[in-house]
């Protein structure tokens, strides 16, 4: 089956982002999310892998891929982000077994951890903003 167009991030202009949401997703007020710097050239096989783990169950709660559309918040153009949402920060053991999935498939690479309230209160490093994340590994 080819996928739509509407869910090829390199092909999408009209919106940010797509997002994939998994079948028992629960938000929280602490959820948080890994977030993933992919190379522009990767954003797509990238997302296809997370999309197809998030709507399995197998990933955390929902997931979403930054498009085509230019971003003023992006820090980097040759670079797009994937945020794979976990309900709650503070269950570590969640947190952790997201992080161990997202190694299994291939993202080793270390990467951040961020609170959904410190995106709410504006936190970026793009911003200057300074240990934003809560865990980098």
């Amino acid at each position: 089956m080819k996928p739509e167009s509407n869910s090829i991030p390199s092909k999408v202009r009209d919106r940010y982002w797509i997002e994939s949401i998994a079948p028992n997703g629960t938000w929280s007020p602490n959820s948080g999310k890994w977030l993933l710097f992919i190379a522009v050239g990767r954003i797509d096989s990238s997302w296809k892998l997370i999309d197809l783990e998030t709507k399995s169950g197998r990933l955390g709660i929902s997931a979403k891929v930054a498009t085509a559309k230019p971003n003023s918040l992006a820090a980097n153009s040759r670079l797009r982000l994937i945020c794979v949402y976990t309900y709650d920060c503070t269950d570590i053991d969640d947190v952790q077994r997201v992080r161990s999935r997202l190694r299994k498939i291939g993202f080793v690479k270390k990467t951040p951890y961020k609170t959904d309230s410190a995106t709410r209160e504006g936190k970026y490093t793009k911003h200057g903003d300074k240990k934003i994340a809560l865990f980098f590994e």
